[in-house]
């Protein structure tokens, strides 16, 4: 009977223990009670996607032929997450060919910023080591650069900074007005 006694014992001592391991403690009254909100859940729950959403645009984008006498147009497609991003993103496909036959006229440019307020977008670059062009493809430079961000309805102008200071020329040979206009 003692061997059943004990069974009896240390089956309630762990009856006791199992119900008193799931118990919360019980907050007191003063304290502020959990929303089922804030619960956490005990069923996995898919958790959101950090990767930020994408938008696309397909502009036209403009190249030196091989020549370097013609500009020619192509159409590529920007990616980018703020709406302020699509003008940086713009100017580096400027800087890309999209195809052998075109030659990015962009290419000897650092984009430092592109900033737009109240329609005027601001362009900060620097000029590479060779990134020198002549005359010819400074001025196709800037024809490109024109008809690729006057794409954008929401530009009236565009100020183009040499290393944050306004220049009478980007490379020595055309004037460069502050702003181009429409």
């Amino acid at each position: 009977m003692r061997k059943q006694t004990i069974t009896y014992i240390v089956a309630a001592c762990v009856a006791v223990t199992a119900v008193g391991c799931g118990q919360a403690k019980q907050p007191n009254n003063n304290a502020a009670q959990p929303s089922a909100a804030t619960q956490p859940s005990l069923s996995p729950s898919p958790t959101p996607s950090a990767a930020p959403v994408m938008q696309e645009t397909s502009i036209q984008s403009y190249y030196s032929d091989e020549s370097a006498s013609n500009l020619e147009t192509r159409t590529v497609t920007i990616r980018y997450e703020k709406e302020q991003d699509k003008y940086a993103e713009a100017f580096k496909a400027l800087q890309t060919a999209p195809d052998k036959q075109a030659i990015p006229l962009l290419e000897g440019l650092t984009l430092k910023s592109a900033a737009v307020k109240d329609g005027e977008l601001v362009l900060d670059v620097s000029l590479k080591p060779d990134g020198q062009l002549g005359s010819g493809g400074e001025a196709m430079l800037l024809q490109a650069l024109q008809k690729t961000m006057f794409q954008f309805q929401e530009l009236k102008s565009i100020d183009v900074l040499l290393d944050g200071k306004q220049v009478e020329s980007l490379m020595g040979h055309m004037d460069l007005p502050h702003p181009m206009r429409r």
